[in-house]
């Protein structure tokens, strides 16, 4: 990866940090849908140049959303895997198939950062990876595991 390619990518995990802080922040205060909002924005710049809106992409393609050059971004994906999380957590109550979609697209972005060597993942998340497999509908989680037999 050149120089130039690696510090733009250190700045989107960075934004993206900073974003799930504010994520939360507004969460804690009773600001779900501001919060909602702010990560759709955040998905919607990540997908710019892909014809499909992020929470449209299937499974395969949220994974190669992050495949650059043969390369998975897996610190970039874990990011945007802990705002999905988030999203799903927001959107449970208003709308349930939209919370299982960001759940099973962050369960499947933590499973492929966990098998990429030498990347940059968080210590937790095998919990993380548990706790989204017990989470999401059966059908996405056989989706999921097809993807990596």
């Amino acid at each position: 990866m050149h120089l130039q390619e690696q510090d733009f990518l250190m700045r989107q995990i960075q934004i993206l940090t900073q974003l799930l802080q504010q994520i939360i922040f507004k969460k804690n205060q009773n600001q779900y849908q501001e919060a909602v909002e702010e990560i759709q924005n955040a998905l919607t710049k990540l997908t710019k140049d892909h014809p499909k809106a992020f929470h449209q992409l299937d499974f395969e393609e949220t994974l190669e959303l992050f495949t650059h050059n043969d390369t998975f971004e897996s610190e970039l994906a874990v990011a945007v895997a802990d705002l999905l999380v988030e999203q799903g957590k927001l959107l449970y109550e208003e709308s349930f198939k939209r919370s299982q979609k960001s759940m099973g697209q962050a369960l499947i972005l933590y499973k492929k950062s966990l098998q990429i060597p030498d990347a940059s993942v968080p210590l937790d998340i095998k919990n993380k990876i548990h706790h989204l497999e017990n989470k999401v509908l059966a059908d996405h989680l056989e989706q999921i595991n097809s993807i990596f037999n």
